[in-house]
């Protein structure tokens, strides 16, 4: 995914998740508002979640780890010393 698209899903998301949560104390649990106030944190949490894991992942593959370089190298390729 681009980091433009990200970066906008995941200010999207995070105002979704503030706005609801903002409104929350304002509301009478058990009213149908109070239902959908709770419905959309968790919908916008559970987005924000998968999408930092998304974003987490295409990081990891992008960037391979330091370790695993190593294990990769061939040791009589190097100069000695």
């Amino acid at each position: 995914m681009a980091p433009a698209i990200s970066r906008l899903a995941f200010t999207m998301g995070l105002t979704l998740f503030l706005l609801a949560l903002m409104a929350l104390p304002f509301l009478t649990p058990g009213s149908p508002a109070f239902v959908v106030d709770v419905m959309a944190l968790l919908i916008s949490g559970g987005f924000l979640v998968l999408l930092v894991w998304s974003i987490q992942r295409a990081i990891a593959h992008r960037i391979p780890s330091h370790n695993h370089h190593e294990e990769d190298s061939d040791d009589s390729s190097r100069p000695s010393s």
